[in-house]
């Protein structure tokens, strides 16, 4: 089965993964923009340079245009990079393969984590009340005797 065949298998919801690889450039560039933004500001003010608002009320500062400027930049080099755009849509196809559990395997799955969870706890809790016994109990009593 080719990989075109078997991604038009996997995906039932239709969606293309041209589309899906734009939506996470979007949201990630979103995201860089204000990453970028924060991280520029105080370098920008360690130099000693002003960061005044550009639009006025809407707290958007040099340093925020740059951040903004900077994530448009990555996003269009990934986007018209030849390997990393056959990666990312090799990426966004291996992820339409995926079969998510319903909501009933995985409450069953949480309330089986929680249980071992709990199990391994309480031995733990015994092991350590059995090691306090030993040495701050036991051993001092038996080392006195001798």
């Amino acid at each position: 089965m080719a990989a075109n065949e078997a991604t038009a298998q996997a995906n039932r919801s239709g969606l293309d993964p041209k589309r899906l690889v734009v939506m996470f450039y979007l949201v990630a560039g979103a995201v860089l923009a204000m990453f970028l933004g924060n991280v520029l500001e105080p370098l920008w003010a360690q130099v000693g340079w002003r960061n005044p608002e550009v639009i006025e009320g809407l707290d958007i500062q040099v340093t925020t245009l740059l951040g903004v400027g900077l994530a448009v930049a990555l996003g269009a080099f990934a986007l018209w990079n030849p390997r990393l755009k056959q990666l990312s849509l090799e990426v966004a196809s291996e992820l339409m393969k995926v079969t998510w559990p319903s909501w009933a395997e995985t409450r069953v799955s949480t309330v089986a984590v929680v249980i071992a969870s709990l199990v391994a706890a309480v031995i733990l809790y015994g092991m350590d009340m059995l090691s306090y016994q030993v040495m701050v109990e036991w051993l001092p009593k038996f080392w006195g005797k001798l």
